[in-house]
């Protein structure tokens, strides 16, 4: 009797960690709000001292919601690479984090953040434990379980990624747990790497095929999303959109119209959701104006970031396109007083107008080896200085929510200006896996270019009126440049 009363003291004494359900956990993260979860089967060097290894590039967790990186330079006390000219660099991407505890509620983890380290590359956790007093420290402790094979981290993600209040919250089981055993056990598990973890039937999101690593059967990816757009393509659509809660516009007629139009048809939102837009893929629609001759020189905008250094951050954008821009001719013919700032009014790499004012260069770079403590930046070609600057550690922060896998949809409109239906074409591009550094390559190398659309308008009063758009695009012929795998597939075949 006294050796029963013991294991039942000692099976009551455990941990809520070490005891849970996969089902349990699965409840607490659709309590918090959780749309998405995932999982990362935590090996013996996953612990506190040694970080948690959670993916080999950025982009890799496009999924989830990432602050802006921080560069930290030399402050890496990881082992210098021989084989690379890169120097030891450290890139913290804060986290908005919480632990769900055993209660329930959710604990703000203030320092967790991803560590990435471009020279390897590698993305590691640090910090989710620290000044958290619900953090499950005793899981990732050396001295207790921070050495055990077989636990179990999961993330879920709540929230819209625009939402300030968008976050990752998480739970940690133990090795021994339920939760633990039974993960192991699901079709997704990958050990090495995050994987999802499907919600029950009645959570708001649909179930998502959706998996961090690539796939070993390549034929697979394209079949979901293959079903999907066989049903939509060929045809002209109205378009509309589908709104984040469930209601729709329709007609929806405006520049954006064609790409919430296919997600719209798709069933998906208005990107309600960090992660793809569909199964694994992120949707990109271009336009052609035929579907057999597609022109590999269409360019598509990869992202708009504004400038964050430089003189225009204390002149101001009104000066900056007074000084360096060009009067526009066509509204002057009007009698309206504006100026545009374009492609025109700059020297790109390997240009050599001498009749224009700036030049656009690129710092931090030696061949395909790269400082994140560079930029890309305007700079005055009289003085020296530079006007506008985009550092890398601005730049990564709009790369690293690049999906790691794109479909490219091709589109054309049908009708007049402002009555129109839309019709997608049957040839998709798909490109999978890239990285910050084949972005600059690609720039470094004119494949992708630096495109502004700044223009200010002189109002009534006398002040201007200004409106900026930084593109960085590129043409759709150059994709392989940004992608290590491009390959058209025929939508149905």
């Amino acid at each position: 009797m006294s050796n029963m009363h013991d294991a039942l003291e000692t099976e009551e004494a455990l941990p809520w960690y070490d005891t849970i359900t996969l089902d349990g956990v699965l409840q607490m993260f659709e309590n918090v709000g959780a749309h998405a979860v995932w999982a990362k089967y935590l090996m013996r060097n996953n612990n506190s001292k040694n970080q948690v290894y959670v993916a080999s590039r950025i982009n890799q967790l496009a999924f989830l919601p990432l602050g802006e990186p921080i560069y930290a330079p030399g402050s890496s006390n990881k082992p210098k690479v021989s084989s690379s000219k890169r120097k030891r660099e450290l890139v913290r991407i804060p986290l908005r984090w919480t632990w769900i505890a055993e209660d329930g509620d959710e604990y703000l983890a203030p320092q967790a953040a991803f560590s990435y380290y471009p020279q390897y590359p590698e993305v590691r956790l640090s910090g989710m434990v620290a000044k958290c007093k619900a953090a499950p420290s005793e899981l990732f402790n050396i001295k207790h379980h921070g050495h055990d094979e077989g636990r179990v981290l999961f993330l879920g993600v709540i929230g819209n990624p625009d939402d300030p209040d968008s976050h990752i919250a998480a739970i940690t089981t133990g090795k021994n747990a339920p939760a633990s055993q039974e993960v192991v056990a699901l079709d997704s598990f990958t050990p090495g790497s995050l994987f999802s973890v499907p919600l029950p039937a009645s959570t708001k999101e649909p179930e998502r095929n959706t998996n961090a690593e690539v796939p070993s059967v390549e034929i697979d990816e394209f079949s979901v999303l293959n079903t999907a757009l066989s049903r939509i393509v060929g045809y002209p659509i109205i378009p509309w959109r589908l709104r984040n809660d469930g209601t729709r516009e329709d007609p929806y007629r405006s520049p954006n119209a064609p790409g919430l139009t296919l997600e719209a048809e798709l069933g998906v939102g208005e990107n309600a959701i960090p992660g793809p837009d569909f199964d694994i893929w992120e949707l990109k629609a271009y336009k052609v104006d035929d579907f057999q001759k597609p022109s590999n020189s269409h360019r598509i905008t990869l992202f708009t970031p504004q400038p964050d250094f430089g003189t225009i951050t204390d002149m101001g954008q009104a000066a900056f396109v007074e000084t360096y821009g060009h009067v526009n001719e066509q509204y002057a013919g009007r009698g309206i007083e504006r100026y545009d700032f374009t492609t025109k009014d700059f020297n790109d790499i390997g240009q050599d107008d001498p009749t224009v004012a700036m030049e656009l260069r690129v710092f931090g770079m030696d061949g395909d080896s790269y400082s994140m403590g560079g930029s890309i930046s305007l700079v005055d070609r009289i003085t020296g200085a530079i006007v506008a600057g985009w550092s890398f550690p601005k730049l990564l922060g709009h790369w690293q929510r690049k999906h790691d896998r794109a479909a490219y949809v091709p589109y054309r409109l049908l009708g007049s200006k402002d009555d129109y239906c839309v019709e997608y074409g049957t040839d998709v591009l798909l490109g999978k896996d890239t990285d910050f550094g084949m972005f600059l390559n690609a720039f470094q190398e004119g494949k992708i270019i630096f495109d502004p659309a700044f223009h200010i308008t002189k109002r009534e009063d006398g002040s201007w009126q200004p409106k900026s758009r930084s593109q960085f695009r590129i043409a759709l012929g150059n994709l392989d440049a940004i992608y290590e795998s491009v390959r058209k597939v025929t939508v149905g075949a």
